[in-house]
């Protein structure tokens, strides 16, 4: 079942209008223009699979618990942290054509950022419409919280009644941060079971012993209304010295659609290391 059209355009607003921050805050206001055709994003399922029964699949992802998840960035006021912040803009091909850098301490609390390096190449393309989906804001802010872009409440590859849209797998057993995890990907059917759903392809990283999710990327292919969207959404965690579980990575990548446009595609990471109580 299809999501609905107020959903899917508040994922794109949220998809879009949180690269334009980080965008608008170091001097460009949107992302870039390009010839029809694009780069793909290329594979995701890049470790090896199990072979598992489906029924012992979807019991691992019936036991998922998703509060460290949706509650990691709420942590960060806890601890001093550094942030690093690339945004790139690609060009057809997937080439970098320009990309701006900047890396921030965060004292613990709720105050702005430091900024202690900032470093850009290349040109940005300026204007257009959807550099008027958010209002710039202030560079040296605190992170924005990125998990419910990642997923959503009731994701359709998690809700019983439409799991029968996609295909699951379980990957090799991996540590994340030295922690026991399972790796679950669901894929969305190519048939008419699973061609309506605009999630296509998710990887769940789930800590073994709490069942707590601790990482997750989500492939997306949309159409509302003029737009059409392709992105990915990456968001992992690791532990904080206090062994809670705190934001690691977080990678956005889109390519949308605007009539009468050329296509625009973007890529911005952002890493967070040197957590410290004090």
């Amino acid at each position: 079942m299809q999501p609905a059209p107020l959903k899917r355009a508040r994922f794109l607003h949220i998809v879009m209008g949180g690269w334009l921050l980080v965008v608008g805050s170091l001097g460009c206001t949107s992302p870039p223009e390009h010839g029809r055709g694009s780069a793909a994003f290329g594979a995701l399922d890049t470790t090896e699979a199990t072979d598992v029964p489906r029924d012992s699949v979807l019991a691992v992802l019936s036991r998922l618990n998703r509060t460290a998840f949706d509650s990691a960035f709420a942590r960060l006021d806890a601890y001093a942290v550094t942030r690093h912040v690339r945004t790139e803009q690609l060009d057809t091909t997937g080439a970098v054509t320009a990309h701006r850098t900047h890396t921030l301490r965060y004292s613990p609390g709720t105050a702005p950022g430091t900024i202690q390096r900032a470093d850009s190449a290349g040109r940005f393309q300026a204007g257009g419409l959807l550099a008027r989906l958010t209002p710039a804001q202030s560079r040296r802010a605190r992170p924005g919280n990125v998990a419910p872009q990642a997923l959503p409440d009731r994701p359709a590859y998690l809700a019983a009644r439409t799991q029968e849209a996609y295909r699951y797998a379980l990957r090799r057993d991996s540590l994340l941060d030295g922690t026991p995890t399972h790796v679950v990907e669901a894929k969305a059917r190519l048939d008419e079971r699973g061609a309506d759903q605009s999630i296509r392809y998710a990887r769940l990283t789930i800590d073994r012993s709490s069942h707590e999710l601790v990482g997750l990327t989500t492939a997306r292919a949309s159409q509302l209304l003029l737009f059409r969207e392709r992105s990915q959404v990456t968001l992992r965690l690791r532990r904080a010295p206090d062994a809670a579980w705190v934001p690691h990575l977080t990678r956005v990548r889109a390519v949308v659609d605007v009539p009468l446009r050329a296509p625009r595609q973007f890529r911005t990471v952002s890493a967070y290391y040197g957590y410290d109580t004090r």
